[in-house]
């Protein structure tokens, strides 16, 4: 029978989609397709349980979810930690974190490309939306699986530490969940894609007639040059955004045993 032993909830936008690439590739683990069923965001999720195993295609020793959405408190299921853990009280949680203001700027371009940000202006965006900043909490986001799972089913990662040796962070990962390590080529995964030109609107994801397939072309040529003039957060907002993360960032300094100053400058 499939039941799921480990998630990766995020943070969105801080190479989820790397990890659980690679995480795939190892014989003894399954990451369920698609990778972010954000299954237990629902409310109902225990009348789907069936559905929700069917998406793993494979018999493995360990089960995988890769839904960043599960670190996007209080957007979602607001009992998500303890209807986890009611699911699985043995699950283990990878959390990968990265610099709030890398993080949001990435997290804006992605939404504004698939439809689901409808601000042009970025910086208009963050100020009307505080999910971006909440997203950025990374403390209020994993404290609670902290206290419900305890601090050795919970492993945090850091970016910077997987753009610079991601070998090591997936050692790591292999070891935290008590599977054999094996080189991964890095250079073979999907990297973090929140800047690629071949992001598009959701609507087009799929396009069946000639004129969404040649509306999905444009898309992507207009994303082409978006790529040479990206937007910029502002002096104004980056002061908001590290003023709103900073406490957060002192508490995540003490859970990790890691200098964060750096993420609190501009």
């Amino acid at each position: 029978m499939v039941k799921v032993n480990f998630l990766i909830i995020g943070a969105a936008k801080s190479a989820t989609t790397s990890l659980c690439d690679a995480l795939s590739l190892h014989p003894d683990t399954c990451i369920c397709q698609p990778k972010e069923p954000q299954f237990f965001s629902k409310t109902d999720w225990c009348l789907n349980i069936d559905s929700y195993h069917q998406l793993f295609n494979k018999k493995a020793k360990l089960y995988g979810d890769g839904s960043t959405n599960y670190s996007k408190y209080p957007s979602f299921n607001l009992n998500i930690h303890s209807d986890i853990y009611e699911y699985n009280p043995d699950m283990k949680i990878i959390y990968m974190i990265r610099n709030p203001i890398d993080r949001i700027k990435s997290q804006y371009i992605h939404m504004y490309k698939r439809g689901h940000e409808t601000i042009k202006d970025m910086n208009e965006a963050i100020q009307n939306n505080s999910d971006y900043i909440n997203y950025s909490k990374y403390a209020m986001q994993i404290e609670p699986y902290i206290e419900q799972f305890g601090k050795s089913n919970v492993r945090i990662l850091i970016f910077d530490d997987y753009i610079q040796n991601p070998q090591s962070v997936f050692n790591d990962v292999f070891a935290f969940l008590e599977i054999e390590p094996m080189i991964i080529d890095s250079n073979k995964l999907n990297k973090n894609t929140s800047h690629s030109y071949r992001i598009v609107h959701y609507k087009y994801d799929n396009p069946k007639t000639i004129t969404e397939k040649l509306k999905k072309m444009i898309l992507i040529a207009e994303n082409i040059f978006f790529k040479k003039k990206y937007p910029k957060i502002s002096e104004e907002n980056k002061q908001l955004i590290i003023q709103s993360v900073e406490e957060d960032i002192r508490k995540m300094e003490q859970l990790t045993n890691r200098d964060l100053s750096l993420w609190l400058k501009f």
